[in-house]
């Protein structure tokens, strides 16, 4: 009988590291290697290597690629820049600058005699009103329990930009990572793994962590419980979603992808009061700093459609951590949108789809997972919740002018689930 694809990726996640990566130079040292485009924008990215080689640099050749359907032509293929990216012993980042808007290039990163190479495409400039695909997920876990065929799905969409908000990648269990090179272990794992690779190497990445990515459910008493397990995840944490220079330690950042998106993509564990504060005033799940951030940043967008990226659910979810437990914070910043045009929350976490509707017409749509056991949705129909379904799925968004249309995709390649709505029906209203 022939295997089914889940079976196939079962198979696949069950090999050895060095035969998924397929990264040895042929001398048979073992060596593997993996890589990620992060955060493009009109003229720049930032390129993460990770490589066992000890004492190796990274080559870093950028060219442009001639044809849409993302074969590169070598005769009219153009060669806008090569450098050195220095590991600092396996982890080594740069900034790629200077580059066009909109604009496809292929990225081969050669180290120690192995090639990677990858695929990314630049952001439209703020005034281009093209048509654009965004993909936006959450929770990936490499272990063969969870495969699917999701992140193949994701490739098939082809979109321009992949989104990921957070558990990406687990950490915390069997046995949960402590230390620095148990992080990096987790990290590496998941970002060799064949179905992610593919993945990362035909569009950029943009991610924010929740909160595998250091103890599950984190928030401020968890950080000053332990502070040294804390320092080691976000260390690597940082190593492997590298930010660029001036952004300092703020993860939380805000960008335009073309003239009718904006995404604002939010940091809601760094600066979260503990779950477990009483609701008032006080609490918190943003900080003031990102509050005010966030609410200037999205009143004063031009984009038709400016896109609220929050790695836990305002509502509706399973347990308390989430926006549940932070009420007035969150019901004080649904209230600041009132009669800004085209807002949008993309949310995940709870393992399984939603589209919801809140206060003053928000809508809201709930991501994930990608590869990780399904979630319980809370028994009942509140009024808010306008579709479930527990099942693996994406987000794909489209935009076209002024219609936005968020399609459910599943692991099997079906859209199960898909709203089109104008930036009018985005218009929060009192």
């Amino acid at each position: 009988m022939t295997p089914s694809r889940r079976e196939l990726l079962q198979l696949l996640g069950a090999s050895t590291a060095l035969f998924a990566v397929g990264c040895g130079d042929g001398n048979g040292r073992g060596e593997i290697a993996a890589a990620a485009v992060l955060d493009p924008d009109e003229d720049s990215f930032v390129v993460a290597i990770w490589c066992r080689f000890a004492g190796s640099d990274a080559t870093v050749r950028v060219r442009t690629q001639s044809t849409g359907d993302g074969a590169v032509s070598r005769e009219e293929d153009r060669l806008v820049v090569e450098m050195v990216c220095a590991l600092d012993g396996e982890i080594g980042r740069v900034e790629v600058t200077g580059l066009d808007a909109d604009t496809r290039y292929e990225v081969a990163m050669v180290i120690g005699g192995v090639t990677l190479t990858h695929r990314v495409r630049t952001a439209p400039a703020a005034d281009d009103p093209r048509a654009v695909r965004i993909a936006v997920s959450a929770d990936c876990d490499p272990n063969p329990e969870f495969a699917s065929g999701m992140l193949d799905a994701i490739v098939d969409a082809e979109p321009e930009l992949m989104i990921s908000l957070g558990d990406f990648p687990y950490t915390d269990n069997g046995p949960p990572a402590q230390t620095v090179a148990e992080y990096r272990a987790r990290h590496v794992e998941l970002r060799s793994h064949p179905p992610v690779r593919a993945l990362l190497e035909v569009c950029g990445l943009c991610d924010i962590y929740d909160d595998h990515e250091f103890r599950n459910d984190w928030d401020a008493r968890f950080v000053a419980l332990e502070p040294a397990r804390y320092a080691a995840a976000m260390q690597v944490w940082d190593e492997f979603f590298p930010l660029r220079a001036q952004a300092g330690d703020i993860r939380y950042r805000s960008w335009r992808w073309g003239a009718h998106v904006e995404c604002f993509l939010l940091d809601c564990r760094r600066f979260r009061s503990a779950n477990s504060a009483p609701d008032d005033e006080r609490k918190t799940m943003l900080g003031a700093a990102q509050h005010r951030w966030l609410i200037d940043g999205v009143t004063r967008s031009t984009a038709t459609f400016k896109l609220v990226l929050t790695s836990v659910a305002l509502d509706y979810g399973a347990g308390t951590d989430h926006w549940v437990g932070f009420r007035t914070e969150r019901d004080a910043m649904l209230a600041a949108l009132v009669d800004v045009p085209g807002v949008l929350f993309v949310s995940a976490d709870q393992h399984w789809f939603a589209s919801h509707r809140h206060a003053f017409g928000i809508r809201e749509f709930q991501v994930g997972p990608l590869a990780r056991g399904l979630g319980t949705p809370p028994s009942g129909s509140p009024p808010g919740v306008v579709f479930r379904a527990v099942r693996y799925n994406a987000g794909i968004i489209d935009i076209d002018g002024d219609q936005l249309t968020f399609s459910a995709l599943g692991d099997d390649g079906e859209v199960f689930y898909r709203e089109t709505l104008s930036a009018a029906e985005l218009t929060p209203r009192a």
